[in-house]
Order: C-alpha cells, then sequence, then structure tokens
C-alpha cells in the first residue's frame, strides 16, 4: 500500500476546509457576475528630446486598494452573500479550518513516520537478501506486511477523524451562521438572501452583497461568547 496517495487525500481534505465549512445553507446558490471595470485615463505623451537617465526604482510595489463596497439600497428586498467569503473571513470559520488543518498534518506526520519504518524494512530485505537466513527473510516479510496493513488501517482511520471533524464543524458553523443572516435580513428588511456560489443567476447588483454584513454579525456574536 502507496501512503502517497493516502496521504495527498487527508492533505486535499485539510485544503477544503473554507469550501466545506460554507456548505451549510439550505439556499438556492447565485453567481454574481462582476462589476466593470473603468478604463484607465490616457498617458500624457513625453516631451521630445534628449530623455534623462533611468534611476533605479526604490519604491516596493502597493497592492491594488479594494474597491469601495457601493452603498446598500434602502428599499431593497432582496440580498446576496459569497459562503466561501464567509467561512474563510469569519473568526468562527477561520478557527475550524485551522482545526482541521492541525488534525491533518497530525495524521500526515504519523503516517509518514510508518512508511519511514516501511521503506527501511523493505530496503533491509533487498539488500541483505543473499545472506540472511530463510527464517530471517520470512520474519522481515511478515513484519513488511504487518506494516503496510497498519498504514492502510491507519490512513483509514485519518480520512474517517478528519471527515468527522468536518462534519460536527459544519453542524457548529450552521448554528452560527443562520441567526447571523436572520440579523442581517431584519435589519435591512429583507425578503430573500440568495448565496452567491455555483450556478444561478448571472448577475446581481454588488450593492446587494451583504457577505461583509454576515461576517461582522458572526465576528460580534463570537466576540461576545465568553
Amino acid at each position: 500500500m502507496k501512503l502517497l496517495s493516502k496521504v495527498a487525500t487527508i492533505a486535499a481534505i485539510a485544503t477544503m476546509a473554507t469550501a466545506t465549512v460554507a456548505v451549510v445553507v439550505l439556499l438556492s446558490p447565485v453567481q454574481v457576475a462582476a462589476e466593470p471595470q473603468t478604463a484607465a485615463p490616457a498617458q500624457t505623451p513625453a516631451p521630445t528630446g534628449t530623455p534623462a537617465p533611468a534611476q533605479p526604482s526604490t519604491t516596493q510595489p502597493q497592492p491594488a486598494p479594494i474597491p469601495e463596497r457601493p452603498p446598500f439600497p434602502p428599499d431593497a428586498k432582496y440580498a446576496y452573500m459569497d459562503l466561501a467569503r464567509v467561512a474563510g473571513e469569519s473568526i468562527d470559520g477561520q478557527a475550524a479550518n485551522r482545526q482541521v488543518q492541525t488534525l491533518s498534518e497530525q495524521k500526515i506526520q504519523v503516517l509518514e513516520g510508518r512508511q519511514i519504518e516501511l521503506q527501511s524494512s523493505q530496503q533491509k530485505l533487498q539488500q541483505n537478501a543473499n545472506v540472511m537466513s530463510a527464517e530471517a527473510q520470512l520474519q522481515l516479510q511478515r513484519e513488511i506486511e504487518r506494516l503496510n496493513i497498519d498504514i492502510q488501517r491507519m490512513t483509514q482511520d485519518a480520512e474517517a477523524e478528519v471527515n468527522e471533524l468536518q462534519q460536527t464543524l459544519q453542524l457548529e458553523f450552521q448554528q452560527k451562521l443562520v441567526p447571523a443572516i436572520d440579523r442581517v435580513a431584519a435589519a435591512k428588511g429583507l425578503m430573500l438572501v440568495f448565496s452567491a456560489g455555483e450556478g444561478g443567476l448571472v448577475w446581481a447588483n454588488p450593492a446587494l452583497d451583504v457577505t461583509a454584513d454576515v461576517v461582522s454579525e458572526l465576528d460580534t456574536a463570537s466576540q461576545q461568547t465568553p
């Protein structure tokens, strides 16, 4: 049994924590179109003549500014939110992701240690087969088989434990997320809140995005909880 595929499976579970935690709403997903970009101003042509020698730049490139959030329409009855952003930006979502990542890394470390033992035994059998007695070879082969079985079982147990933790965290996150959405909807007088994700609407007004409001409600409740 090769460990690589099993380790990759557990690692993939950890990296999918955000998306997994986010799948907790029963609303239909929607897809939001990006805002139209403003055309860049025309460049002023450089004056003719002898160009000045180029000077090395000493300034560090600055990150692109975050677009200013449009004001929410006061009479709007519909809004949408991005569950992946809520899970990735909120305090509770980030904490859940760290828990899954930590557990996955622990399991991978244990499995890698057992894999080293297996490789050592296989190398020993390969290099010393000509000088070992038949009984010693048989004993070493049995040890290799035992290690292979242990790795297989440990991998399955690790995957099950990580999946169980994810399911628990999903339920806990949902119990906090739904009331936060309720509070945002009530404060804005909304009738529907859609989920921005895969499929659904092809366009929505960016001013109707209440993702930041839901994150703020989640974080406020999380900070108030002792």
